[in-house]
């Protein structure tokens, strides 16, 4: 029983945590695809396809195994936030856009 409410513990701090970061990098997305500069626009845009574009496991595989081999070493708890932040900052960021 302690493992399992260690694990909701963990559970519960991504979900925080990458809401947080989902909030800020929405909010920035939103904010560079509104910009005059229609290269920056475009480009952030792309980007924000992308990632919409692709699995969450995916992005999450890709940060966690991939991105040690480029010599980015990532706990994995801040490997998840991370995960979880630009996924779904890019959802946000269509909220914020409207």
């Amino acid at each position: 029983m302690p493992t399992l409410i260690q694990g909701v513990k963990i559970t519960i701090l991504a979900t925080l945590l990458g809401s947080v970061l989902a909030a800020i990098v929405g909010l920035g997305i939103a904010l560079a695809r509104r910009s005059p500069n229609k290269a920056v626009s475009r480009t952030v845009g792309w980007v924000a396809e992308f990632i919409r574009g692709t699995p969450l496991l995916v992005q999450l595989y890709f940060i966690f195994y991939v991105l040690p081999d480029i010599g980015i070493l990532l706990p994995p708890l801040v490997a998840g936030v991370i995960g979880l932040g630009l996924h779904y900052g890019t959802y946000t960021a269509e909220v914020c856009r409207g």
